[in-house]
Parts: C-alpha cells; sequence; structure tokens
C-alpha cells in the first residue's frame, strides 16, 4: 500500500514521518508500505509511480528506483487543512479523465474516522450539510462531485495514482491546533490496518457513482439511462435521414474534418513535447488553428448532405455513449449543448436569412469558448468562492494552456477528444446550416441533376 505526502504540507509531513517510524517496529504487516515523500505536487508523484511500473513519459522523468515490489492495492494521501472550531475529514476522490476510487475504500475512511474514538464527520467536495454539522445546501455535493468529474483533471497528488490501477484518496486531517496529532496518526494507522487486511485488488463495490453525501451514493442503474434520454432525438433523426437515403455514400467532408483534427493533435503534441520555447505564445497558434472553419473553406458537395449529416447525428451519439462510460458528467455536459445545437442547426432549410442566421450562432457555438465559459463561471455557481473571471483572450488562453499541460503532463484525455471528435463535429455542423437544399435522395444521377437544379435557383435568388 501507498501512504503518501507533499513536502509542502509540513504538519502532514511530521505525522506521516512519525507514523512511518512507528509502523517500521510492528510485525503485523501482511503487505509492504510504501511511503512517499512528494516533492513537486501531483507531477512529482506521477514521476515516482512510472519508474515504479517501468512506464515511459515522454514529459516526465523520474530517477531510476533502486528497489520495487509487488502491486499497489491502495494508497491514501495526508494533508492537513485549516477548519472550523468542529475538526472534521475532508476526503477528495476524484482521479485523472474522470475516475473514481472503489467505493468500499470511500466507506471505508468514512466510518473508521465516524465511529469510535475519532468521531468524526466526514467532508467530501468541501460542502458541509446539516449532517455534517453545517448550513450548506445538501445538493451541492452530487452537483459538485459532476463538476469535479468533468472539469478538474488533477485535484490532488491522489489524482494520478488512479492510472496506475491505485486506489487512492486524499485524506485531509485537521490541523494540530484543533485536534491532537496522537488521534490523527491513530486515524492513519487504522486506514492502513484495513487495506492491510485485504485479500486481493479492490474489484467489487462500484467504480461509476455519484456521491450524494459521504454515506450516500447514486449507481450507474439510475444515472447511466439519461444519456440515453438526451441522445435519443438524435438516434430519432438519424433514422429520418436513414429512410430517406437511397444510397449511403461516405461524405468527404466527414473523413477530411477529422484528419485535420488528427494532425492538429499529432503536431501540437510533438510541437508541445520536444520544440516549444514559449509555451503561451506557442498556445496562441494552437487556439489559432482551432478557431479556422475549415467547414466552411471546404466546401461540401450537395449530394453529400444528408450522407453527412446522417454520420454526425451517429457520431454524436456513439462518442457521448463511449465518453459516459467513463466520464459521465463529461459526456453529460457534452450531450445537453451538442443536442439542441445538432437538432436546430443540421435541418432542412430553405430561407437564405435563416440559413445565415443558424451559420453565424453556429460558429458562436465552438466548443473551446463552451468550455471555457464552464470552466469561467462553474466554481463561482457552485459555491467554491471567488468570482467569475471576465471573458476575454486571456481566458481562453489559459484555458488552452490547462489543457495542454494537463494532457501532456498527466495524460488527460479531454484535448485529444475535443480536437480529434468535438471540433471536427463542430465543423460539419456549419455546412449542415449554411445549405439551403432539401434533398431526400443523394448518391444516384437524378439526385445530382436535382441538387445542380437546386443550386442555379439559389443562385438566381441570390
Amino acid at each position: 500500500m501507498l501512504i503518501a505526502v507533499d513536502l509542502m504540507q509540513r504538519e502532514s509531513l511530521a505525522m506521516v514521518m512519525a507514523y512511518a517510524a512507528f509502523a517500521r517496529q510492528q510485525v503485523y504487516w501482511a503487505r509492504d508500505l510504501f511511503f512517499v515523500f512528494v516533492d513537486g505536487g501531483a507531477p512529482g508523484m506521477d514521476a515516482w509511480l512510472a519508474e515504479y511500473h517501468l512506464v515511459e513519459d515522454n514529459v516526465l522523468h523520474g530517477d531510476p528506483l533502486t528497489e520495487m515490489r509487488g502491486v499497489m492495492i491502495g494508497g491514501v494521501s495526508q494533508t492537513s487543512k485549516t477548519s472550523s472550531t468542529n475538526p472534521v475529514i475532508r476526503l477528495e476522490l476524484n482521479h485523472l479523465n474522470g475516475q473514481l476510487p472503489n467505493l468500499d475504500l470511500v466507506n471505508s475512511v468514512v466510518r473508521i474516522a465516524g465511529k469510535g474514538k475519532f468521531a468524526l464527520h466526514s467532508i467530501v467536495y468541501g460542502v458541509r450539510d446539516a449532517e455534517s454539522g453545517g448550513s450548506d445546501w445538501h445538493m451541492l455535493v452530487p452537483l459538485r462531485a459532476m463538476y469535479t468529474q468533468a472539469f478538474i483533471a488533477v485535484e490532488g497528488i491522489h489524482s494520478v495514482m488512479g492510472k496506475y490501477g491505485v486506489q487512492a484518496i486524499t485524506v485531509a486531517v485537521p490541523p494540530l491546533v484543533s485536534y491532537p496529532l496522537r488521534q490523527s496518526t491513530r486515524l492513519l494507522e487504522a486506514i492502513a490496518r484495513s487495506l492491510n487486511n485485504i485479500l486481493e485488488r479492490f474489484h467489487q463495490s462500484y467504480f461509476l457513482y455519484i456521491l450524494a453525501s459521504t454515506d450516500n451514493f447514486v449507481s450507474i442503474a439510475y444515472f447511466m439511462p439519461i444519456i440515453g434520454g438526451i441522445l435519443l432525438p438524435l438516434l430519432i433523426y438519424a433514422y429520418r435521414d436513414w429512410t430517406f437515403i437511397n444510397y449511403l455514400t461516405v461524405p468527404r467532408t466527414w473523413l477530411l474534418m477529422h484528419a485535420i483534427g488528427l494532425c492538429i493533435w499529432m503536431i501540437s503534441t510533438k510541437y508541445f513535447a520536444e520544440y516549444t520555447e514559449n509555451t503561451r505564445n506557442d498556445v496562441v497558434l494552437l487556439g489559432i488553428s482551432m478557431l479556422i472553419p475549415w467547414g466552411l473553406l471546404i466546401p461540401t458537395p450537395v449530394t453529400e448532405i444528408q450522407s453527412l449529416r446522417f454520420f454526425l447525428l451517429l457520431e454524436c451519439c456513439l462518442a457521448a455513449g463511449a465518453v459516459s462510460l467513463l466520464n459521465f458528467s463529461l459526456a453529460l455536459c457534452f450531450a445537453v449543448v451538442a443536442v439542441p445545437v445538432l437538432v436546430k442547426f443540421t435541418q432542412d432549410n430553405e430561407k437564405r436569412s435563416r440559413a445565415l442566421l443558424r451559420t453565424a450562432l453556429a460558429l458562436a457555438c465552438h466548443p473551446v469558448c463552451i468550455y471555457a465559459l464552464f470552466l469561467v463561471y462553474g466554481k463561482p455557481y457552485l459555491g467554491y468562492g471567488g468570482k467569475p473571471v471576465s471573458l476575454d483572450a486571456n481566458t481562453f488562453v489559459n484555458a488552452l494552456l490547462r489543457l495542454v499541460k494537463e494532457h501532456m503532463v498527466y495524460g488527460s484525455h479531454v484535448l485529444p477528444l475535443l480536437l480529434v471528435i468535438v471540433l471536427p463535429m463542430w465543423n460539419m455542423i456549419l455546412p449542415l446550416a449554411l445549405v439551403r437544399s432539401k434533398l431526400v435522395s443523394n448518391g444516384t444521377p437524378e439526385a445530382e441533376e436535382q441538387a445542380k437544379i437546386v443550386e442555379v435557383q439559389n443562385h438566381n435568388d441570390d
């Protein structure tokens, strides 16, 4: 098992060192204990775990380890945070890419802290409701849980342990001024001994859940159907287009948009890993390449409009469904925004004014802008404190810097999803929003002749 502490946390550092000296003298350990004193926060923890598991990293490099043992079944990151007059235990759970620790580990820590000689309330996501002796709104727990899962890649040094298969959480004990050191050390020992008694790795209980409080959760069987209900209109429209298409073709625009997104991701990843000298200036170039409306610059044949719309609707459903299996909250936010946009901007239209208005609105719904809005306004509205920053160029540059750092340093999947999946979908919406023809078939000579007639009529109307 792994017990980690940041070197900047002086109280926790003294506590863990005292406990390490005590644990070394005991003979009841069935597993090896690793005490890791982390320098540099989450990147330092990630570098150590990469060396331990013999994983090559292009960005983080650690010193070779002299000794290695077996598989780590669990981990605890120890911190000490200020609290009110009543001491509480603060827990941090979220791992990288929306992963969550096994629920058995969370329940064990909550029950150990809440019973016996400790009798401490546990607080998760900083919410102290009536059950914990506070006055916060109880619905803040699931709301903050979903926001953290979707938009906060690294919550603490425990977050990087998940990608190495280590089930870990951060336990923030009360400071020494409000809680005795002996009690805090005993709490750490109780958690370590509970992990010591595990006969096998965490595999039962839940890995996909949403906490409603420290003692209650919502299982996957209740929240996963929400994604299906939101995506159902797209499936209905896709089936309608399928019935109208006599000859299905793979649209060239669909292939080109994804090829452009894939090239931007591969080139930017290579460049930021090996050649960049001023990351902030280079991120501006990345942002410019993401803002280019390739869907308007590359013409789409009218005969491929319905096939393109069918592929787009189907891809949105498949992408949201696949992401929801790993990061439900991110998939939910994506579906809530994407479904209305696709329904309103991709349907048949014969009026030029409406087509121009739809195109302008589609340009305004850029994925990077929407992502920045979630980052700027999410925390203040959920009661984390602070005020929303102004929406200017620096806001979007900082959002891109954060995405690049999380992807290059920690291995976050948000940037490749944005470049390879979401941005191509946005570029495919643009020609569908601008088109003025209404075709019920394509791919045949009759359809091509009809498309030419429609184009001539549209030109004469102009």
